[in-house]
């Protein structure tokens, strides 16, 4: 019988790895070590990277190996990059060394506020762990999650969710939320930590903390709650925020607003139809455009 090649494949699997967007975000307040307080809305849309995860068997004594590559958008391969740092988090418990690679369609523009890094990085845990046999629990894998960002413990979640704190209290809305949207991007990668050193609490004092509530229950409607506290801030070093909403705004949209920290926009369709037609239309006068749906669950969490 032939011997085992060095190399030969163990186990693989392939999952697709979703954007979201934030419908509100606030700011309501500072931890001691200087950590912004949200209370955020995420809801998880149908853009998305692709993942395949493969572990490898090592031969002989060593340690753990990870690689990172990807195509479409530029990324960093090693420990620069989350899903690498994913993976390292679990492969650090497991006792037998284990050769893992990750690949990365990207399609998720990266510095945009749409979380493609974020998302990427859950993906990687939820494949791993299903790889490794489970070993770890929702929770648990969020909990890893947080060590990684802010945004890591919602997509390892994967649904549409009220996120509070660091963005470590993730709590599912329990409503359907089917949104036909359209992204803007203009290219520009907005820094999260610039943005945040930029944001001043004056800019939005007097609105109140959170109006999420009405939300979540179905009584408000959407101009009540489609804020986003860093959007002034993120003007403030991108001034361009405000032409790209305006730009959603003529080609029809119901609303339009800032995603995360930025600096991607998205503006809000009556139907799907609409949508489409709207992003062809921009993408004709050369922008960055896509029409897309709000998912209930991320792809990542099915079998």
């Amino acid at each position: 019988m032939a011997p085992l090649a060095a190399r030969e494949p163990l186990q693989r699997v392939t999952s697709l790895a979703p954007a979201k967007v934030n419908l509100s975000l606030r700011i309501i307040g500072r931890r001691p070590d200087g950590y912004h307080l949200l209370d955020s809305l995420f809801v998880p849309i149908d853009l998305y990277d692709e993942l395949t995860v493969e572990l490898l068997p090592l031969m002989g004594a060593g340690s753990s190996t990870i690689a990172v590559t990807a195509d479409g958008i530029d990324v960093p391969s090693g420990p620069g990059n989350l899903a690498y740092r994913a993976a390292a988090l679990l492969l650090g418990a497991v006792p037998r060394p284990i050769g893992l690679t990750v690949h990365i369609h990207k399609r998720i523009p990266p510095g945009s506020g749409l979380g493609g890094g974020s998302s990427d990085a859950a993906t990687t845990l939820l494949l791993v762990n299903r790889l490794l046999g489970a070993p770890y629990g929702t929770e648990e894998l969020a909990a890893m999650g947080a060590q990684l960002g802010a945004d890591v413990p919602f997509f390892v979640h994967g649904y549409p969710a009220r996120v509070r704190g660091v963005g470590e209290q993730v709590a599912g809305v329990g409503n359907g939320i089917g949104l036909a949207l359209v992204l803007c991007w203009d290219g520009s990668i907005l820094p999260t930590r610039a943005v945040y050193s930029q944001f001043d609490v004056s800019l939005t004092m007097g609105q109140g903390a959170s109006n999420m509530a009405t939300f979540v229950s179905g009584s408000d409607a959407s101009s009540e709650w489609l804020v986003n506290d860093l959007e002034a801030a993120a003007a403030q070093i991108h001034p361009n925020l405000v032409s790209l909403k305006a730009t959603l705004m003529e080609q029809g949209a119901q609303a339009a607003l800032m995603t995360g920290s930025g600096s991607a926009v998205f503006g809000i369709w009556p139907d799907a139809t609409g949508a489409g037609k709207a992003a062809r239309r921009l993408r004709e006068q050369g922008m960055w455009a896509e029409a897309v749906q709000t998912l209930e669950r991320s792809p990542a969490l099915e079998d």
